[in-house]
């Protein structure tokens, strides 16, 4: 199992235990040379609950993710950054 399945697979399985609606959550992970993003898309109502406040509950998830990447691939110095995704159709407009 590669490092991207696997902070991929621990990231949804945390996510979808946080959130009201688990079956909206995608994750999507991209890699580069300096860094590792998770982005995770839930629905406009769960922004919040993965969020936490002062963002408490998504730096803590970050974290787990670096600790699993520390532990499993000690030698890759990239960085892990977290991103959360809002719906488009969030009914806001810029008129």
């Amino acid at each position: 199992m590669g490092m991207s399945d696997m902070l991929k697979g621990y990231v949804e399985e945390t996510t979808k235990k946080i959130v009201d609606k688990p079956n909206d959550v995608q994750v999507t992970i991209s890699i580069s040379t300096k860094a590792i993003i998770l982005q995770i898309k839930v629905a406009q109502s769960d922004c919040g609950k993965i969020i936490g406040r002062q963002g408490r509950t998504i730096d803590a998830l970050k974290v787990i993710c670096l600790a699993i990447k520390n532990t499993n691939f000690p030698e890759d110095s990239r960085r892990v950054l977290l991103e959360v995704l809002e719906d488009e159709n969030s009914g806001f407009s810029y008129k």
